[in-house]
């Protein structure tokens, strides 16, 4: 039920949202574990935790099936949670929550138009709380926001270290920005930058534009090559001094090995050509935390 002006479920729903009963959704759950044996589930509701009343029921009903749970919330939403109801989701198993945190910039918050009371200052509060009930943070970012992409990135990125330090365990998700074309400051600049959409169904089926829909497009005019390299390489040195707590194939020796060879990097933020990280990954078979998810 917010309006962010960089996303697309925006015109989807047009800020409407109507949810099962906690119920309900509890039913369909215990159906997965009893008929099926599900040992996990993960909700790709774009919003899971928007009654707290309801989450909190709905971990009260789930709290004997043993498993393990995934949602999607918002920072400032789940803030206001009582400490009684993080309890209950923790006890019921909830494991991971992914965040839409976006940005290390107050300014790029607001001009994101995200409603609610979004800021940094709140996104390092959530991680704080998160890691003392032991359930993991999923924070996505967007980098590369006008009007100034250069400035944007080297802030958010900084401000990322200060999330790892705060909670280790936050799984860390960069992206570069992609316009949406609802009206607003942002897509009015990438606009005034030359950005435009496809015209013709063929176009939007090329490979550049299935970049773009994934959000790691080199196309946007906006996002020049050595600021797109700086985002990639700073996710090489973070992903090994951090690497993603959800990939059970790390082992403890595995985990250790990739922060004694990127600790030098991360400490002195020198990410450039990090080729050694690049060949150990590729030994290792390092997987994105998006990709491993609960």
């Amino acid at each position: 039920p917010f309006f962010c002006n960089f996303c697309a479920v925006v015109n989807m729903v047009n800020g409407r949202w109507k949810a099962q009963t906690a119920a309900q959704v509890a039913y369909t759950v215990r159906h997965l574990v009893t008929t099926y044996e599900a040992d996990a589930v993960e909700f790709y509701d774009n919003n899971f935790f928007t009654s707290e009343k309801r989450v909190a029921e709905f971990s009260q009903r789930i709290m004997d099936l043993g498993i393990g749970w995934w949602g999607e919330g918002r920072i400032d939403t789940m803030l206001a949670y009582e400490d009684t109801t993080w309890q209950l989701m923790a006890d019921s198993g909830l494991r991971m929550v992914f965040l839409g945190a976006e940005s290390g910039s107050d300014e790029t918050l607001q001009r994101m138009d995200k409603g609610g009371r979004a800021s940094t200052e709140k996104t390092l509060e959530i991680a704080a709380k998160m890691a003392s009930y032991d359930i993991v943070p999923e924070m996505s970012f967007v980098v590369g926001n006008p009007p100034n992409p250069e400035a944007d990135t080297a802030q958010t990125l900084d401000f990322i270290r200060k999330v790892k330090r705060i909670n280790p365990r936050t799984e860390v998700i960069i992206y570069t920005y992609t316009p949406v074309p609802l009206a607003g400051e942002l897509y009015d600049h990438a606009r005034a930058d030359g950005f435009a959409f496809p015209e013709t169904l063929e176009a939007w089926i090329g490979e550049d534009w299935q970049e773009f829909i994934q959000r790691r497009s080199a196309h946007t005019p906006f996002m020049h090559d050595p600021i797109r390299r700086r985002v990639r390489n700073f996710e090489r040195v973070l992903n090994a001094y951090y690497p993603t707590s959800t990939d059970t194939s790390l082992t403890p020796a595995r985990r250790s090995f990739l922060r004694l060879m990127s600790s030098w990097r991360y400490h002195l933020r020198i990410y450039d050509m990090p080729l050694e990280l690049r060949a150990l990954h590729k030994l290792l078979h390092y997987q994105r935390p998006e990709t491993t998810g609960l």
